[in-house]
């Protein structure tokens, strides 16, 4: 209709003119309702002039007029430049050489569909010549190589048997399977799986860690689920004493410009958490997309990645992290690192990286996790001091770590008890001046490691919760803290990250000189989107309840690292045997904290703590109040209702345990599971409950075939129900993630 009125106004306005020929004007149909202010007069007079336009109009709509005007030849293709009047009253030519998509959707012609607002964004798509470019080197790009390494069996790949490797005096089981290769100076190769890795001759880089020539051993775990570290060859400069005892087809590669790398089998069980946690399913293996992926060094799940897909991404450092990380702190002995940024920037896996960095010039480093919902080393709830003496390449479900000091805050954020959070990092800090930073007993350490043993370097690793009460407890734990560096990740200028405080808030002033680095955040990963928060957290969870630690660790004095090497999931958490414990003998109390907990009675402590995730934690003799009060002293049960959380100066939590189930009479037993060693179970008599509860995962039969959960029918087990849920809200919620705000259009 639009075009049909231009063309009769057009016809209408050339025989009123007959100085000017009817070909001559070729005006765009859609340009002609934004006429600008002369041409309007012209449209009003010859309206007034002509009183009998509606007939001549009718008359115009004949079959015999039409064909008239619609059969002409296209103007628009022929001619070389039309001159379209514009709203503006700017004028614009059209080159031919370079089309102008603007000026394309002006022109009309019968051959072309008229362009409504419907189509608009389709066309400037197809016609805007920077996208169709930016598309075809797209398409023309190759994608992203991870492995430059080729391996060829007898010339950079060599098969050693376990008697040859014996004689080299690595560390690790020498009967697994063993095979040498050789790196080129910046050659990479990238490995899905988990393996054993040992730098016989020169230097590589791994996760942004530098590994020269030495006997000592670097369990690396490398998932799907996070992103894949690489080998890089640097250097073929120095070598391990032991190096002639390579079989005599290696031999000469020795003295030649190429890394010597030996891989080993790591057999750990670390993949049986994915049977455990269905979300995490074969992350140690290749997926669908991984057709590249091949397993050419003879060992048992682990597999080389050639090229990039959509499930798998490698870590690289940025270039602001690596700045950064080179920086020392000049004349001070023992720096206090304080990493903090928000959410989803990389905060964790900078403060991984900070770990392994340090550790090229000290032997051991102190690591203080005060982020609850994403602890390194322990699950989550608990503000945690670690000593490390080993470089971590594996995400945090891959180390779980007895902690030298911790404290259980009992929930993933300190929002509901900021000064028992607040408390807990002061009494850590403490313990770290006072134990850590300086130990009073050396160590015994080999004669050839030169880095530093007199001091122990502190990370303080910070939770993501910027704003309002979360800025100012990061502000409060840096007064705390009295950081020699301060490492910041900015937030990207996009609306859907939270602000950042001002940095005023931050750098308050102080007796101690203090140096911030601003570093970028991590580059988004599309792993984010496959696993969340909270599948990580659980994740996290039952690694550490079916880790198996050593039996005997060393005393917390010894500020040794008690990292689980191994994990037994050949068992549910349901058939597992349990301790049974005796409440009125074994426990000296038992609290429950975070809100709503004050108002539990005494007879319902039973069902608060059957199949409860609770923590064991020691205090010191003299310090809590054990009398009993008359209700508790009948039901031989060590409970008191609304009783703080015991006190971190005098306090210590040992580690997590399950209370699988609670015996209905008296006197009241508990059936326990816990990784933490026999030895230090003597000491945790205080049973603290939180709001952190045990993952759904924890409550099923992976080993079964389905419908049965130990032997018991589905329909039977506590706790769990099967098929929808009953009544108003029973079902699953629905949410719509594709709604957006009008500020992030």
């Amino acid at each position: 209709m639009l075009s049909a009125i231009a063309a009769r106004k057009a016809a209408q306005a050339n025989r009123q003119d007959a100085d000017v020929p009817e070909k001559a004007v070729v005006v765009p149909t859609e340009k002609l309702e934004d006429v600008s202010p002369p041409v309007k007069p012209s449209k009003r007079k010859s309206s007034t002039q002509n009183l009998t336009a509606p007939k001549r109009k009718r008359e115009k709509r004949t079959p015999t007029k039409t064909p008239r005007y619609f059969t002409e030849e296209d103007s628009s293709k022929t001619q070389g430049d039309v001159i379209v009047i514009d709203s503006d009253g700017e004028v614009l030519s059209d080159d031919p050489a370079t089309p102008d998509p603007t000026i394309s959707k002006g022109r009309w012609s019968p051959s072309i569909p008229l362009n409504d607002s419907s189509d608009e964004e389709v066309d400037d798509i197809s016609f805007e010549t920077p996208f169709a470019a930016a598309s075809s080197n797209h398409e023309a790009r190759s994608p992203d190589v991870f492995s430059t390494f080729q391996p060829i069996s007898g010339q950079n790949t060599f098969f050693i048997d376990p008697a040859e490797m014996s004689a080299l005096r690595i560390e690790g089981d020498t009967s697994q399977r063993v095979t040498l290769v050789a790196l080129r100076p910046e050659e990479t190769l990238c490995l899905l799986g988990t393996y054993i890795v040992s730098v016989l001759q020169g230097s590589v880089t791994l996760s942004g860690v530098t590994l020269s020539s030495s006997p000592r051993i670097h369990r690396v775990f490398a998932p799907r689920s996070a992103p894949l570290p690489v080998l890089e060859g640097v250097d073929g400069t120095g070598s391990i004493a032991q190096i002639r005892q390579l079989p005599l087809a290696t031999h000469s590669m020795i003295s030649t410009p190429v890394a010597l790398v030996l891989l080993q089998e790591l057999r750990s069980n670390v993949d049986g958490l994915g049977d455990i946690c269905r979300t995490f399913d074969n992350i140690f293996k290749p997926s669908r997309w991984q057709k590249s992926v091949t397993s050419p060094f003879q060992l048992s799940n682990v597999y080389m990645v050639q090229s990039q897909t959509k499930d798998v991404q490698v870590f690289e450092v940025p270039i602001s992290w690596k700045r950064a990380l080179a920086i020392k702190t000049p004349d001070h002995p023992t720096p206090v690192h304080f990493v903090r940024g928000p959410k989803r920037s990389g905060k964790s896996t900078f403060a991984r990286t900070l770990v392994n960095s340090l550790l090229v010039r000290y032997q051991k480093v102190a690591y203080l996790e005060c982020d609850l919902g994403q602890s390194e080393f322990t699950p989550g709830g608990m503000v945690a001091l670690n000593v490390i003496s080993t470089p971590l390449f594996g995400p945090p479900f891959t180390h779980p770590t007895l902690p030298i000091s911790a404290h259980y805050i009992g929930a993933t954020t300190p929002r509901s008890s900021p000064s028992h959070y607040l408390a807990a990092v002061q009494a850590i800090i403490e313990t770290y001046r006072l134990d850590v930073q300086t130990p009073a007993i050396s160590w015994q350490t080999d004669e050839e490691d030169t880095r530093i043993s007199e001091y122990i370097p502190l990370v303080v690793n910070t939770m993501g919760w910027n704003k309002g009460l979360g800025a100012d407890l990061t502000a409060k734990l840096q007064d705390i803290a009295e950081p020699t560096d301060i490492y910041e990740i900015e937030s990207p200028f996009d609306p859907a990250w939270p602000t950042p405080a001002p940095r005023d808030t931050y750098l308050a002033p102080s007796s101690h000189p203090t140096k911030l680095h601003l570093i970028k955040p991590a580059p988004t990963s599309a792993l984010s989107d496959n696993y969340s928060a909270a599948d990580h957290r659980s994740l996290s969870i039952m690694s550490y309840l079916h880790a198996v630690f050593p039996s005997c660790p060393p005393p917390a004095d010894d500020l040794s690292q008690t990292t689980a090497l191994s994990w037994n999931t050949s068992l549910p958490l349901c058939a597992q045997s349990p301790f049974e414990v005796d409440c009125a003998q074994s426990f000296d109390k038992i609290i429950l904290t975070g809100a709503g907990t004050e108002d539990v009675v005494s007879s319902e402590v039973a069902r608060v703590l059957n199949g409860a995730l609770a923590a064991l934690v020691s205090c010191t003799p003299g310090t809590l109040d054990v009398d009993l009060d008359t209700e508790s002293a009948i039901s031989h049960f060590p409970y008191t209702q609304g009783f703080a959380a015991p006190s971190p100066a005098s306090s210590r939590c040992l580690g997590l345990a399950l209370v699988r189930s609670v015996s209905p009479e008296l006197p009241m037993k508990l059936h326990v599971l816990t990784p933490i060693p026999h030895s230090l179970l003597v000491d945790g008599r205080v049973l603290v409950k939180g709001e952190l509860e045990l993952p759904i995962w924890g409550m099923l039969d992976h080993t079964s075939n389905g419908g049965q959960v130990a032997g018991v029918e589905n329909e039977k087990v506590p706790f769990l129900q099967w098929g929808k849920g009953e009544g108003v809200g029973g079902e699953k919620r629905r949410i719509r993630r594709n709604l957006m705000r009008r500020g992030q259009m």
